[in-house]
């Protein structure tokens, strides 16, 4: 069984990972990557992601730590060099990194679905609320990594 500790820590490592996502593609609309408008909807989405999962975290009265912080706003800049760089790749081998990595953040967000599953203290978790939104990441990643996976071909 997961201690809330280990909870907390994994679902920040989940909103770092978020940053990460944001920086990639404000970094390829910033190049005019093409298909501008799959780009800005998915940006939109890992926003939204972004912002409910820190809701999350601010409603459990957590905090992040400045280390925390300081490794999210190394994320947000670490994407915006991935980003650049898939910019310059030819377009299907960009496309299939984001599939890649889309399908891989939607098994952490599985992983992440396990450790509320199995946390011990489940009455500080409403579990109702933020598994209902996990699920609906999941799918919106699993959506994002199937674009991708179509755009290849």
């Amino acid at each position: 069984m997961n201690t809330n500790q280990e909870f907390r820590k994994n679902f920040i490592k989940t909103i770092s990972s978020e940053d990460q996502a944001i920086g990639i593609y404000q970094a390829e609309l910033f190049w005019k990557r093409r298909p501008k408008d799959i780009f800005e909807a998915i940006l939109e989405d890992e926003i939204k992601h972004e912002k409910n999962l820190t809701d999350f975290v601010h409603s459990r009265g957590w905090n992040f730590t400045k280390r925390q912080k300081i490794m999210m706003h190394f994320n947000r800049y670490s994407g915006w060099l991935i980003g650049t760089f898939l910019s310059i790749l030819p377009r299907r081998i960009c496309f299939y990194f984001h599939y890649m990595a889309e399908k891989q953040a939607a098994n952490g967000y599985k992983d992440l679905m396990t450790h509320i599953e199995n946390n011990d203290n489940q009455k500080q978790i409403n579990l109702t609320d933020i598994k209902s939104e996990i699920k609906e990441i999941i799918e919106s990643e699993k959506t994002h990594s199937d674009i991708f996976k179509a755009l290849i071909n």
